[in-house]
């Protein structure tokens, strides 16, 4: 059995996507598959639209036993006039060829070959999920769609960005099974026409054995940290909440309250003028820049930190909160994507609406004021994560319901090995 994961970024680039493809694609030989995951060779997002940013040399590599193909990006001059008319006339244009969609002609043209994949799992963005479904219809392979919608809050979605303008919701109906990662992005699908029966409710994890050495006296050291912190690890950016962040913090030290924030992760665009607008009304030493943090550090620099926060409207699931939670942390996150179904507002953490920088505020005050609250909601969160979030359990229930539509001959060397 052969399974394809297509998805933009792969690993050694540690993100949130990226890693739910790369937990699956491992998790693949326990049932009996033989992996590959297709994507480009972006390194920074921007990559993919533009020669700015880094990129990875390596075509061919191997990782933890999956076969990683990684194709070019390419960037044709006048891109933004390409854009226009591909979204006009190519099949499916709309979405896959806006922003931040990269052209990857190469995957597409591997793609148009049958290679004997009897499983294709699509990933994230437009490109990749129109192309997962022209190759699973053309060589008859199942086709497992996984959106990861980051469409805001709730009752307040983002209508910006162009998820589902083009064929992506007939590719959605065409698919074999729909993953969402919230009951909120279940509910997205079924009103697209997606049957209830296709859609498979199904969230990210965690990998325990991951944190077992976790070293926060360490972490603290090497960015020179003391007292208490709080640490928000993303792409830093005003979709996630990181401008409301800086400013709920800045409020806390003018009330002159003691911590330091961590802002583990890399800065993004429209984030770098707010930085350079506030940076004057933080106290010296209280801010810490990390940048690109590896899967190495991250452990560390969670384990360092006493409040972890991500009010994001941008993140579907929120994979840092169970790996903080996992550690005893506390958390603070947003009304948006899977987090209200993860956290109980104060019992495991503290739920915000997206850019409301005073509750934001508030309630980092009562974590920072409170060590046992600290402490009862990080246990709480770490429970919850054993019980149900760990990568075993997440990956198990995908592959179980991959079994269900394959073919029974198939089915007869498919079996769960031992983890």
């Amino acid at each position: 059995m052969r399974a394809l994961h297509l998805v933009h970024r792969a690993p050694p680039y540690s993100g949130g996507a990226e890693r739910y493809v790369f937990e699956h694609a491992k998790a693949g030989e326990r049932w009996g598959y033989e992996s590959v995951i297709a994507c480009t060779d972006a390194w920074d997002m921007t990559w993919l639209t533009g020669r700015k940013g880094r990129r990875i040399e390596r075509r061919l590599e191997r990782i933890d036993g999956v076969l990683v193909v990684r194709f070019p990006v390419v960037h044709p001059p006048f891109q933004n006039l390409f854009r226009a008319a591909f979204r006009r006339l190519a099949h499916g244009g709309p979405d896959r060829f806006f922003y931040p969609n990269p052209f990857v002609p190469s995957l597409g043209a591997w793609l148009r070959r049958d290679m004997g994949f009897d499983l294709v799992h699509a990933n994230a963005m437009p490109f990749a999920l129109y192309w997962g479904w022209r190759h699973a219809a053309a060589f008859g392979a199942v086709l497992a769609s996984v959106p990861h919608a980051n469409v805001g809050e709730k009752y307040r979605r983002v209508g910006a960005l162009h998820y589902f303008d083009g064929f992506q919701r007939e590719v959605l109906r065409r698919s074999s099974v729909v993953v969402a990662q919230s009951g909120f992005e279940r509910d997205l699908y079924l009103g697209m026409g997606v049957d209830e029966e296709r859609v498979l409710l199904l969230g990210s994890g965690v990998d325990p054995r991951e944190f077992a050495r976790a070293n926060g006296e360490g972490g603290r050291a090497s960015m020179g940290l003391s007292g208490k912190v709080i640490l928000s690890m993303t792409a830093h950016c005003l979709d996630r909440g990181s401008r409301s962040l800086l400013e709920a913090c800045i409020d806390l030290w003018k009330a002159g309250r003691e911590f330091t924030l961590v802002l583990a992760g890399p800065v993004l665009g429209d984030m770098e003028p707010v930085l350079a607008e506030t940076i004057r009304e933080v106290p010296p030493g209280r801010l810490v820049l990390t940048g690109y943090a590896g899967a190495g550090e991250r452990v560390d620099i969670l384990a360092s930190a006493d409040i972890v926060a991500l009010p994001s409207r941008l993140d579907c699931y929120g994979i840092v909160l169970l790996e903080a939670w996992l550690l005893g942390k506390p958390v603070v996150g947003c009304w948006s994507g899977a987090m209200p179904e993860m956290i109980v507002d104060g019992h495991n953490g503290y739920l915000v609406g997206f850019g409301d920088t005073p509750t934001l505020a508030h309630r980092l005050a009562l974590l920072l004021d409170d060590s046992s609250s600290r402490d009862s909601m990080g246990e709480q969160g770490r429970r919850f994560v054993l019980a149900e979030r760990t990568w075993d359990k997440v990956t198990d229930r995908f592959y179980g319901r991959m079994a269900e539509c394959l073919p029974a001959p198939r089915l007869e060397r498919l079996a769960p090995q031992p983890s």
